[in-house]
């Protein structure tokens, strides 16, 4: 309100005080941390990815979403959220309302199905209200893959060795014929 005087007369005092109103959208700072338990990992490890969202305030945050689809060489395994829900098809973590000061988490398993490289995944979270700090609202985390095993060759026989070769045959059935034969070449020897 701001009001106006003199010291002269002033025949319409009605005139001399004035409001203005002016409206303040709400506003809520979230932001967004994400970890994961190894950062250096092989083929077919498992990694656990654990993202943090956090309300600055001042004002409850409205629709808060994260969006955090797993990038190639990632199979999903299982997901646990503190609030909200998470959909792997879609990789949206819906979390709902967060109230200034409220935290929120999501973890994240997955497989590593990729050998020797780097994966980056990266998570944004957003909502329906203003956010006046948008540089804490993405994070990611780079886990680096080591190469696929290979398989060790079958050793080379020595010298004089025969390879062994598959026959399908079972091993008892193999010394049973070997014994036969023993004991035919005793049988004939006799006669």
């Amino acid at each position: 309100m701001a009001n106006v005087s003199s010291d002269i007369y002033d025949p319409d005092m009605s005139n001399n005080r004035a409001n203005a109103t002016i409206t303040v959208p709400p506003a809520a700072d979230l932001a967004i941390t994400k970890v994961a338990n190894q950062t250096v990992v092989n083929y077919l490890d498992t990694v656990k990815f654990t993202l943090t969202v956090t309300n600055n305030g001042p004002d409850t945050g409205v629709n808060v979403r994260v969006t955090d689809l797993l990038p190639a060489g990632l199979q999903f395994l299982s997901a646990n959220a503190s609030q909200g829900s998470y959909n792997e098809t879609t990789g949206i973590w819906t979390i709902g309302e967060l109230a200034n000061g409220a935290v929120a988490t999501l973890d994240i398993i997955a497989k590593v199905v990729a050998s020797n490289t780097s994966i980056t995944n990266v998570a944004t979270v957003t909502s329906d209200i203003d956010d006046p700090n948008p540089s804490n609202n993405r994070d990611s985390v780079t886990i680096k893959v080591g190469k696929k095993p290979t398989p060790k060759p079958p050793k080379p026989p020595g010298p004089g060795e025969v390879p062994m070769q598959p026959t399908g045959t079972s091993l008892s059935l193999m010394l049973l014929a070997v014994l036969s034969i023993i004991g035919g070449f005793a049988v004939s020897r006799k006669v």
